[in-house]
């Protein structure tokens, strides 16, 4: 038996869910749902596979395959829209000559196929599937439409009624999917993580603070970071690379894979995929442009890159134009002095919360006399450790381990999000002999602010502040030395 699996990738009941992502490829506890179909099909003795696609059909493909990894043979067929899937599935049924299992790349329904016959057409509460037995040339399935009613079928049909479905349908439908999957209704589908206790599902590499509670039945994806105070479920999903901040809960709801959920929000009966919010019970979706409150960690991940690239390069631009000013500098600060070149031992963020994951770095600076950091005790040296990547030109203060513990646990909260920097927003703003409440403030605001443009602001205020002494890059020249 050959399978057609229809996965055209668009449904206007996800309220623009479906712009970045195939709804197929929502992920069903820790898999997208078209894997599930797959692997359902291959249990049932099928290797080979025609499968139509329309809407972002790149990344239906990559999320697959060839199908090598199943002991499978997968051939895509592209139509232009939704509406031309079932006229593409007779063409391709038309040069088959054995029975066709047609399949629906949004629908699970549980069944036995070896207790099937052509004409079989499984029903869930009266409404066809999309998945249904048909006989070489296909004469049923020309008379068959989605959504079609028990009572309309074709004489020929017989309706299978279909105790459990799985569905992507609409938003309701795929919450209580991931419901009853996590409940256990449907024994048979591959989970992976452990079950750390009955209907909580717990991946590797993810960090759970001790406060934070978790009620059956939940799914946390892998590399996740649930903070103090989270509540997770019942009926949560958390996918892959998410952050749950302090102190909110996630109830009847998917969040997505690469996604930021900010301190102190409350989920409920919803989805979430990074900035887009679907709220399935009024039926309506939005965008929060409030990044501390939904954020793209995978946005985030790519910006960082890319930053990181970018600062190295002007790093070594100014080191090779200022290169022998530093080994002047060196010469004339250590020379007869207690300051000596030194290599001061940070933690490297962003991190989580967990000192046992902290890993560090090295930053280098002027250190022993009276003064220190400025531009040339601190930036100057400081550029060859953001020329190998060890910190960016503009972030936060570097700090080591023994500097963040005693950090208050709000402030180090907000820190851990951020990165790095030899130019800091507190030291512009107020200065080098900023207080504890001005650094808590100026770190507090940055991390809320960070972009590339706003890096660019606080490095141009910076230099200028620096050329012309007002106090606020910390000391002129002049008084450096």
């Amino acid at each position: 038996m050959i399978a057609i699996v229809i996965a055209t990738g668009q449904n206007p009941a996800f309220h623009g869910l479906d712009e970045s992502l195939p709804i197929p490829l929502l992920p069903l506890a820790d898999r997208p749902f078209l894997q599930h179909v797959i692997e359902s099909l291959v249990r049932n003795e099928i290797r080979q596979f025609e499968v139509i696609l329309s809407h972002l059909p790149e990344k239906i493909e990559a999320a697959l395959g060839d199908g090598s990894r199943w002991g499978c043979r997968f051939r895509y067929h592209l139509v232009p829209s939704d509406s031309e899937a079932f006229r593409q599935a007779r063409t391709i049924a038309a040069g088959i000559p054995e029975d066709i299992l047609l399949a629906s790349g949004t629908s699970l329904p549980v069944f036995e196929i070896g207790t099937l016959s052509a004409g079989s057409l499984f029903c869930s509460k009266g409404i066809w599937t999309g998945w249904g037995v048909f006989t070489p040339g296909a004469a049923l399935l020309s008379a068959m439409q989605p959504g079609m009613a028990e009572g309309l079928f074709p004489a020929e049909a017989r309706a299978v009624p279909v105790e459990r479905c799985l569905s992507l349908e609409t938003g309701e439908e795929f919450l209580r999917s991931q419901r009853e999957v996590l409940e256990g209704a449907f024994p048979d589908l591959l989970m992976g993580g452990r079950q750390a206790e009955p209907g909580v599902w717990i991946s590797r590499n993810v960090v759970l603070h001790p406060s934070a509670k978790v009620t059956a039945p939940v799914f946390i994806g892998e590399n996740c970071r649930i903070s103090n105070g989270a509540q997770l479920g019942p009926s949560a999903v958390i996918g892959a690379n998410c952050i749950v901040d302090s102190h909110s809960s996630v109830v009847n709801s998917m969040v997505a894979p690469g996604t930021y959920v900010g301190e102190a929000l409350e989920l409920e009966s919803v989805i979430v995929d990074r900035n887009r919010l679907v709220n399935v019970r009024v039926g309506g979706s939005f965008l929060v442009s409030e990044t501390f409150l939904l954020g793209n960690l995978t946005m985030k991940a790519q910006g960082r890159f890319i930053e990181r690239l970018r600062d190295r390069v002007i790093a070594l631009i100014l080191l090779v134009l200022l290169w022998p000013v530093l080994v002047l500098m060196i010469v004339l600060l250590t020379m007869g002095r207690k300051e000596r070149l030194s290599s001061r031992e940070v933690v490297a963020i962003p991190s989580d919360s967990d000192p046992a994951n902290w890993q560090t770095t090295k930053v280098l600076s002027i250190e022993g006399g009276k003064r220190s950091g400025g531009f040339l005790r601190g930036f100057l040296p400081g550029l060859v450790s953001v020329l190998t990547g060890n910190i960016f030109l503009v972030g936060v203060r570097p700090r080591s381990r023994a500097e963040l513990q005693t950090m208050p646990d709000d402030w180090k909260a907000l820190y851990l999000k951020t990165k790095a920097g030899l130019i800091t927003e507190a030291d512009v703003i107020f200065g080098a002999n900023a207080s504890e409440d001005e650094l808590y403030t100026g770190e507090a605001f940055y991390s809320a602010t960070e972009s590339a443009r706003h890096d660019l602001k606080l490095a141009a205020l910076w230099v200028w502040k620096l050329v012309a002494g007002s106090g606020g890059a910390g000391t002129s020249l002049g008084d450096e030395l």
